[in-house]
């Protein structure tokens, strides 16, 4: 069977890739699509890093509730190629066991615009989606641009705080105290730049 995604050059990453290949298969019984669901304001932007890259063939047959998804959202189907949509960890590292860790739990699917270019391991720049509500079509999780490639040896970027025993660290930029992020704490923390979507009213 053909691969989904490729996968990020490490072993740890392959456990994250077999949880998104269920989540793919029970996405119709979700009442959330991982690229709709995150854990701060609708339309905010945050960080997060790319492990796997998806492929237009397996997006079509595979995850019809997603592909319908990016459809109802307005993205025209010629826009929906290999690379369309990623997966991304919003957390590191670890946990419990492998596979309950909040990286993999809590990983995100992005959809990338057309021209946005990215590879595994790159930090990339999200504007936060949201389910449905009111009878509109919610919010994708959208790529923005990338913030830094993977290997970056000048790096400004990484998972806060700087403690390889915590399991749950968020990536924080030098810059983004300057530029208006704020941090959320609490059971989902983040490091975000509020936005101004929110959810419809009647």
């Amino acid at each position: 069977m053909n691969r989904i995604f490729a996968k990020m050059p490490s072993v740890s990453f392959i456990p994250i890739l077999i949880i998104f290949l269920l989540s793919l298969l029970v996405s119709g019984c979700a009442t959330i699509l991982r690229i709709h669901s995150d854990f701060i304001p609708a339309g905010s932007l945050r960080l997060a890093q790319v492990v796997a890259i998806g492929k237009r063939a397996n997006l079509v047959t595979q995850s019809k509730e997603t592909y319908e998804a990016m459809l109802a959202s307005g993205i025209k189907d010629s826009e929906i190629v290999d690379g369309s949509v990623v997966m991304a960890r919003i957390y590191c590292c670890g946990g419990i066991t492998d596979n309950l860790s909040s990286e993999r739990a809590n990983a995100i699917m992005l959809f990338v615009p057309t021209g946005l270019n990215v590879s595994l391991g790159d930090i990339v720049e999200v504007r936060s989606g949201r389910a449905p509500a009111n009878g509109d079509a919610g919010l994708l999780n959208t790529m923005t641009r990338i913030v830094e490639k993977y290997g970056n040896g000048d790096s400004h970027c990484w998972w806060d705080p700087k403690d390889d025993r915590l399991w749950l660290r968020v990536l924080y930029c030098d810059w983004m105290p300057n530029e208006g992020w704020i941090k959320q704490d609490g059971v989902n923390p983040a490091w975000y730049k509020p936005g101004g979507s929110s959810v419809p009213q009647n």
